[in-house]
């Protein structure tokens, strides 16, 4: 019989977890580091219509990535990111998200905020539209 002893995690502070993100955020971005989610999107919508787009688009003064950028009808740069259900915490609120849900709106409202203050439009999509709404995706993108 075999005995297995768990060590307690030690719980982190606040200011320790917030620590902890920020030398999480600032490793290197694996070169192809997306997933089948935005790889579903790109072939069943950006390479549909025929658009130009670059993967994981860096924005170097907050280290983030978009995970695309294309070019409007007008010659705008428009940033799109896929926003997974349960990764962004879909329709619940704030109080109810887990720490990673937490997180994920944290870094969603930087990458707003860096959006708007550098000029560029930026679409959500949801996971949920992607799959089950693709005519409110398509028409979504043909406006722009």
């Amino acid at each position: 019989m075999r005995i297995v002893i768990k060590k307690k995690r030690k719980r982190l502070t606040k200011s320790d977890y917030i620590k902890k993100q920020i030398e999480r955020s600032q490793k290197p971005h694996p070169e192809y580091g997306t997933s089948k989610l935005e790889d579903k999107f790109a072939k069943d919508f950006l390479d549909k219509l025929g658009v130009v787009y670059e993967r994981q688009y860096e924005a170097k003064d907050i280290k983030r990535y978009y995970d695309f950028a294309v070019k409007s009808q007008l010659g705008h740069m428009i940033l799109l990111e896929i926003d997974g259900d349960y990764w962004h915490g879909y329709g619940k609120l704030y109080e109810d998200k887990n720490p990673t849900q937490k997180h994920s709106e944290w870094v969603d409202k930087i990458k707003d905020e860096w959006a708007r203050a550098h000029g560029y439009r930026l679409i959500r999509i949801w996971e949920h539209d992607i799959n089950n709404n693709s005519s409110k995706v398509m028409k979504l993108l043909k406006e722009e």
